[in-house]
């Protein structure tokens, strides 16, 4: 697809450009110089995600390059993770272009799209009310934001990103990110990241040994918080209330202060 027909497809459906980026996963900046034409030589795996949020056919099939080789993957635009079918590893994640983000759970890709505003605001207050809170209490864990690589078990099969990774152990940490099990994740979900949110990276992070999993659903204005040490593990937070963290004695945090 030339970058002409593409202009016109944008137009036909009525997308801006932060529409595209959203949709395709690609950031912002990259799609407003493409569709202006002012990155002559765009990057393959750009031109291949843009065209096929484009294409109004939702099962349309893509081909991304990885390690040398041709990788079938199935894209739907209105979900923000698309998933790889082949087994991967670690090194696929090293592979990717730039400013293409995904996580790695059991030896399959999870692309991720460009968190929204909210997201990001959320993202950002809850990293300052902890990182704070730790350091005026004169707290050993360390708080952690994207991007921030967690290496849940010791092989390549699963690679991950959270929205917010505080971890208590220090011998847990390298140059790379985290190696096993952090002590508290905070995940924002989307509608269409919550089944990875909600089903399997919370499964993941139990199995692993996390003890305290945050998922936060802007839209409805709740917090699931799961105590994975305690036997009745799972709570529902509004965000006008104080929810404690089971990791930092004595915090808490109400969004609504803020949102």
């Amino acid at each position: 697809m030339t970058l002409e027909e593409m202009q016109e497809k944008k137009r036909k459906l009525g997308y801006s450009n932060e529409d595209l980026a959203k949709k395709s996963g690609i950031p912002l900046s990259t799609v407003q110089k493409v569709m202006a034409g002012v990155t002559k030589h765009p990057r393959r795996a750009t031109m291949i995600a843009l065209e096929a949020t484009l294409n109004p056919n939702p099962r349309h099939m893509i081909y991304e390059m990885f390690m040398d080789r041709e990788v079938p993957m199935i894209h739907d635009p209105e979900v923000a993770y698309k998933i790889n079918p082949r087994v991967c590893t670690i090194e696929d994640i090293y592979a990717l272009p730039e400013g293409i983000r995904a996580e790695l759970i059991d030896g399959k890709l999870y692309f991720m799209a460009t968190p929204t505003r909210l997201h990001q605001e959320i993202n950002g207050e809850l990293y300052l009310t902890v990182a704070n809170y730790i350091r005026a209490h004169g707290g050993e864990c360390k708080v952690f934001i994207p991007p921030f690589a967690v290496f849940l078990y010791e092989d390549n099969s699963t690679y991950l990103e959270p929205d917010l990774t505080v971890v208590c152990d220090k011998k847990k940490l390298n140059d790379k990110g985290c190696v096993g099990a952090p002590d508290w994740v905070i995940e924002i979900v989307s509608p269409s990241s919550r089944k990875v949110d909600c089903v399997l990276k919370a499964a993941k992070f139990r199995d692993a040994g996390v003890r305290e999993y945050w998922v936060v659903y802007p839209e409805k204005r709740i917090i699931q918080v799961y105590q994975f040490e305690k036997e009745d593990n799972v709570e529902l937070y509004s965000f006008e209330e104080e929810v404690p963290s089971g990791v930092i004695e004595g915090l808490t945090i109400r969004l609504a202060d803020t949102f």
